[in-house]
């Protein structure tokens, strides 16, 4: 299933559907929460990103916090998360796909980062 990046949106989040459809709303949909849910399990298990930048992405010796409102490479939209996860950042330690992870789990993690920047999910 190829499942499209996604861009925030005023108050909703727009989430690419596997049908390609979007919808945008002002309460996460059931598949925002999915993709921030899933974001959280691999930011935190997998993809090792909590090494770096912190369990409440609060950011640490080597790595930036990731908390908004102000950002320190990007300018904090999803897209911008999403392409520094699939792109990396070169001369840091921040890798491309950190943990081997792939599209759809970059693509949950960046909504993970997104909302909790957003004040929409916590931690």
């Amino acid at each position: 299933m190829r499942m499209l990046w996604s861009t925030s949106v005023g108050l909703g989040l727009i989430l690419a559907l596997p049908t390609g459809r979007a919808r945008a709303q002002d309460t996460l949909t059931t598949e925002a929460q999915h993709a921030i849910s899933e974001g959280r399990k691999v930011f935190h298990g997998r993809g090792g990103c909590f090494a770096c930048h912190g369990g409440k992405l609060q950011g640490g010796p080597i790595a930036p916090a990731l908390t908004g409102p102000k950002w320190l490479h990007v300018d904090g939209s999803l897209n911008e998360i999403l392409n520094r996860i699939r792109g990396g950042m070169p001369g840091t330690v921040m890798i491309a796909n950190p943990g081997g992870i792939g599209d759809d789990e970059s693509f949950y993690v960046a909504n993970y980062i997104w909302a909790v920047s957003q004040g929409k999910a916590k931690p």
